[in-house]
């Protein structure tokens, strides 16, 4: 696992909003903004992003999350519309990331 590159502000583990961040969530990639992961403060990608949660990379240099890929779509979803997450009341076992309800 590489260590976090110090981003243009010059604090490890943070880049521009506009940063893309590429994810390999079981085996399927996505590809979204570091804005879009990190507008919830102390969620699970906020902290996975800042440093304070190590990351595993796959081979491709995309942060790895070992979960079912159907089931984090409408997480990433929610993350870039911020409409209501009433889908979560399905996904008990895949909300236990953290929570992403700031609402």
């Amino acid at each position: 696992m590489a260590a976090a590159a110090p981003a243009a502000d010059g604090v490890p583990g943070r880049g521009p909003p506009g940063e893309v961040i590429h994810l390999n969530v079981g085996g399927k990639r996505f590809s979204t903004s570091r804005q879009t992961l990190t507008w919830i403060p102390d969620s699970f990608f906020s902290s996975l992003l800042s440093g304070r949660i190590s990351t595993l990379k796959d081979e491709t240099g995309a942060i790895f999350i070992d979960r079912d890929p159907t089931v984090f779509a409408p997480i990433l979803n929610f993350l870039r519309t911020k409409e209501d997450p009433t889908v979560f009341i399905f996904l008990p076992s895949e909300c236990s990331l953290k929570p992403l309800n700031p609402i």
